[in-house]
C-alpha cells in the first residue's frame, strides 16, 4: 500500500508524476489541479509543472532576456481577478503558454456563454455535416506539400510502432480539429520542410551516391566549369530564398549537397579537391542559413559546424570568415550574444586574412549586433564598456565597407551587404542601447538603401522602424510599419520573419483597444499571421 504523502508538496509531486506516466497532457493535469486544490488556471498550470514562481521567472528571462519580468508581476497575474491582482496582457499569456506547454486561452478563467446560442442546445440535423477541418484533409493534399525527395523508411518492417503511431494520430487529430484546413496544410508544409532538412535524418547513402555519380561522370574530369555550374545553382537558390523564403529552395540545396558529397567520396583530382571542399562548405552554410530562417536553430548550428570544418579542410579563409559571421548571427538570435561575439571575432580574423574588406565589414556588423545584445542583458556597471565596443564595431564596419572595391575576394559571399544593410544594423544597435529617436533617423536611410529584392531584409528594417515608433509611443505609425512588414512576410514566407512580426505585435498589447491596433490585427489575421 502506497505511503500517505507527508506534505501537500509531496502530494502534488506524486500527482504530477503519476498523471504524466499515464500519458496525461499538461492541460489535463492542470484541470485536475484546479478541481482538487481550487486553483485558478494560471496557478494550476504552474503547480502542474511543479514550478515555483522564481523558476517560471528564470525560464522567462532565458527565453526573452530583453523582456523584463519579476516574481511580483507573475504573482499579480496569478492573483487576478482578485483586487490584489492585475490582468495579464495577451503577450504575457502567450509567453506563459509557451513555458507551460498549453494555449494562451487555457490560462484564462473565462465565462462560458455558449448556452445562449440556440444551435448549441438542439441535436444536429443529419443533413448538416459536422464542421471538421480534417474531414476534407486527404493524403493527396498533404503529399502535395511534402518535399519531393523520399523520407527515410522504418528501420525494419516488423518494428512494433503501433502504439506510438496511434498516440501520434490522436495528438495530431486533436490539434488539427482546432484549426482550419488551410492553416493545417501550411503548418504541415513548413514543418515537413524543416524536418526533411534536419540533420537528425541522415539521408545520404555515400555508396549509393557513389554509384549514381560514377554512372554519369568520371570524377577525375571534374573541373572549374563543373564547380562553377554548381555554384551558380547555389547562388540562384540563395537569391530565391531572399525573395520567397527557405521552403522554396531548401530541397534543391540539399540535392546539391548530395551531389558534392558524391563527387568527393568518388574521388576528385588533387587539383580540384580544395575547390570542391570549399563548395561543400558553402552548400552547408546555405543549408544552415535556410534552417535558421525555418526556426530550426539546432539544425542550423549543426550545418554551420560542418561548414566550418569543410572550409578549414579547404584552406578557404574567406569561407571560414563567412561561416563564422552567419554563426554569430545565429548565436545572438538564440539568446547567447557572448558566443555571438566569439564567432564574430573569429570571422573578423579570417576576413582580414582573406584580404576582404567586405567580409571584414560584415564581421564587424554581426559583432556589433552581438555587443548590443550583451548590453541589453548586462548589469548597469558593465553596459558602458559593451556599448562602446558595439558602436566601435559599427564605425569599423562603415570604414571597411567604404574601402571595398569591385574586386573584393568576398564579394560573391555577401551580395546583400551594402550601405542599406549596414544602416539597418546600426538602427538595431541604437534600439538595443536605448536611443529610438536616433534609430528612427538612421532607419529611413536603411529602408531607402536596401535592395528591394532582399525581401526579408526590407521587412526587418520595417520591424525595427515599428519598434522605434513604439518606443516613442507613436502607436499609429508603429502599426503602419508593422503592417508593411506583415505584407512582406506574405512574400517571403520565412517562419523566423513571421515569428518576428507576431512578437512585435505582442508588444502593442497595452494599446490593443485602439483603432490602429484593431485595424492592424485585421490585416495580420487576413495574412494568417495571427488567429
Amino acid at each position: 500500500m502506497p505511503r500517505k504523502p507527508r506534505s501537500l508538496k509531496e502530494e502534488m509531486d506524486r500527482l504530477t508524476t503519476e498523471l504524466r506516466e499515464r500519458g496525461a497532457t499538461w492541460v489535463e493535469i492542470a484541470q485536475e489541479y484546479r478541481r482538487r486544490y481550487r486553483l485558478n488556471a494560471r496557478q494550476a498550470f504552474r503547480e502542474a509543472h511543479r514550478l515555483t514562481q522564481e523558476r517560471v521567472v528564470e525560464r522567462w528571462k532565458t527565453l526573452w532576456p530583453s523582456e523584463p519580468f519579476s516574481v511580483r508581476k507573475l504573482g499579480s497575474w496569478e492573483a487576478w481577478p482578485a483586487v490584489t491582482g492585475n490582468e495579464p496582457p495577451v503577450a504575457g499569456l502567450n509567453r506563459l503558454a509557451r513555458i507551460y506547454g498549453c494555449r494562451a486561452c487555457d490560462l484564462v478563467d473565462g465565462e462560458d456563454h455558449t448556452g445562449s446560442d440556440p444551435n448549441a442546445n438542439v441535436p444536429r440535423r443529419r443533413d448538416i455535416p459536422a464542421i471538421s477541418p480534417t474531414s476534407t484533409l486527404t493524403f493527396s493534399d498533404i503529399a502535395d506539400i511534402l518535399p519531393t525527395q523520399p523520407f527515410p523508411g522504418p528501420a525494419s518492417p516488423g518494428e512494433p510502432r503501433d502504439r506510438e503511431f496511434e498516440q501520434l494520430v490522436h495528438a495530431f487529430t486533436d490539434w488539427a480539429t482546432q484549426m482550419n484546413r488551410r492553416d493545417v496544410l501550411a503548418l504541415i508544409g513548413a514543418a515537413a520542410t524543416s524536418a526533411y532538412a534536419s540533420p537528425l535524418f541522415d539521408r545520404l547513402d555515400i555508396e549509393e551516391a557513389r554509384r549514381v555519380t560514377m554512372a554519369v561522370t568520371d570524377p577525375s574530369r571534374v573541373d572549374d566549369a563543373t564547380v562553377e555550374h554548381i555554384e551558380a545553382v547555389l547562388r540562384r537558390c540563395m537569391r530565391q530564398e531572399d525573395l520567397l523564403g527557405p521552403q522554396a529552395t531548401v530541397a534543391t540545396v540539399l540535392a546539391q549537397q548530395t551531389l558534392v558529397m558524391s563527387l568527393l567520396s568518388a574521388g576528385v583530382g588533387e587539383r580540384m579537391r580544395a575547390k570542391v571542399l570549399s563548395l561543400l562548405a558553402d552548400v552547408r552554410r546555405c543549408t544552415g542559413w535556410m534552417l535558421f530562417n525555418l526556426n530550426d536553430f539546432r539544425g542550423a548550428d549543426h550545418y554551420y559546424a560542418q561548414a566550418r570544418d569543410a572550409a578549414h579542410h579547404a584552406d578557404d579563409d574567406a569561407m571560414c570568415g563567412m561561416v563564422l559571421a552567419n554563426w554569430s548571427q545565429l548565436a545572438t538570435w538564440r539568446g547567447d550574444p557572448r558566443l555571438g561575439v566569439e564567432h564574430a571575432l573569429g570571422a573578423l580574423t579570417w576576413g582580414r586574412r582573406a584580404g576582404s574588406k567586405l567580409l571584414t565589414a560584415y564581421a564587424c556588423d554581426v559583432g556589433a549586433r552581438a555587443y548590443a545584445a550583451v548590453v541589453r542583458r548586462s548589469a548597469k556597471a558593465e553596459r558602458r564598456k559593451d556599448h562602446t565596443r558595439c558602436f566601435r564595431s559599427v564605425d569599423q564596419a562603415q570604414r571597411e565597407l567604404h574601402g571595398a572595391d569591385a574586386g573584393d575576394p568576398g564579394a560573391r559571399l555577401v551580395p546583400f551587404y551594402g550601405q542599406g544593410q549596414y544602416l539597418s544594423t546600426k538602427t538595431g544597435c541604437l534600439l538595443d542601447t536605448g536611443d529610438p529617436a536616433k534609430a528612427l533617423e538612421v532607419a529611413a536611410g536603411a529602408a531607402a538603401g536596401i535592395d528591394p529584392t532582399f525581401v526579408r531584409n526590407v521587412a526587418y528594417i520595417r520591424l525595427k522602424t515599428a519598434q522605434a515608433h513604439l518606443d516613442l509611443r507613436d502607436i499609429e505609425q508603429a502599426c503602419e510599419e508593422l503592417g508593411e512588414a506583415a505584407r512582406l512576410a506574405q512574400r517571403n514566407t520565412s517562419p523566423r520573419l513571421a515569428r518576428s512580426v507576431v512578437e512585435t505585435r505582442e508588444k502593442l498589447s497595452p494599446w490593443q483597444r485602439t483603432r490602429s491596433v484593431a485595424a492592424l490585427d485585421e490585416h495580420l489575421h487576413a495574412a494568417r499571421l495571427i488567429a
